[in-house]
């Protein structure tokens, strides 16, 4: 591998009125359809812990007919396979998890909501309801658990704000009463050529929740703030760095996360049909 030129300040403006992830493998506006030829598609990733000759995952892509992502493997530190299934207007329909005993996602859509319906390894029933604004994006997540006794309970609820970028800029999370704020993650950007940009958005969100659904640029820091004795303490921070090809689509990252007083790197390699 070469070695990683660090990217210190790079942005390109990209704006957008509407996109279509939840729906179709586009991403265009206004309408406007884009050509295949013009999609960003992923064939693999080589991911490194400490330093980049480790390799300790490699996450392959599978594309379908549609050019829509059928079939997701993470072989390595984990052994998972998600297979994916679409309905005729490319919309997300089922995702099976084959790791041990298989997990099937149901996913069901309204006016102003996509439902994540599963069964998870402990027998409990969990479902995810995304909810999606004006500009069709997701801009909040509830988790609901139900036990074997019938019981209902909220796990998890989080709030996204967005720049006019189409970028999250913060991630709020709320506590079960829906008022108290628990705590939050702030993201910087610098570069605009996302490799994940025209994945489906959901697929994005249970399969590479570290690429913030929505966002179409990559972040340049992340830094989690937890609410201790009526204070916002920063935890985890992550700071990246990239490495461009000659399209300015990235071809590595490096990733420095620290928590607690511990600093750990990852690099990620990038591979493109």
């Amino acid at each position: 591998m070469k070695y990683l030129y660090y990217l210190c300040v790079f942005s390109i403006l990209f704006t957008s009125c509407d996109d279509p992830s939840l729906d179709q493998q586009n991403n265009g506006t206004d309408g406007e359809v884009v050509p295949i030829r013009d999609l960003v598609r992923l064939s693999s990733i080589q991911v490194a812990q400490n330093v980049m000759a480790n390799i300790t995952e490699n996450v392959s892509m599978v594309y379908n007919e549609e050019e829509l992502i059928s079939q997701v493997s993470f072989i390595g530190t984990t052994n998972v396979v998600y297979d994916f299934e679409y309905t005729a207007n490319n919309r997300l329909i089922t995702a099976t998890k084959v790791a041990g005993s298989p997990i099937l996602y149901n996913f069901t859509y309204t006016s102003d909501s996509v439902f994540l319906d599963y069964t998870d390894s402990n027998g409990e029933q969990v479902q995810k309801q995304l909810y999606i604004d004006l500009q069709n994006r997701i801009n909040r997540i509830v988790t609901r658990i139900t036990n074997g006794s019938g019981i209902t309970t909220q796990t998890e609820d989080l709030r996204y704000q967005y720049t006019t970028n189409f970028n999250v800029s913060r991630i709020d999370r709320i506590d079960i009463n829906g008022s108290t704020l628990m705590g939050y993650s702030e993201f910087t950007y610098e570069l605009n050529n996302n490799p994940f940009r025209d994945m489906n958005d959901v697929l994005r969100l249970i399969i590479f929740p570290e690429f913030i659904p929505y966002t179409r640029y990559l972040p340049s820091s992340r830094i989690d703030y937890t609410s201790v004795s009526g204070n916002f303490i920063a935890g985890r921070s992550f700071l990246y760095r990239y490495s461009l090809q000659e399209d300015l689509f990235p071809n590595a990252r490096e990733i420095t996360k620290t928590e607690s007083g511990f600093t750990a790197t990852t690099f990620e390699f990038f591979n493109y049909l």
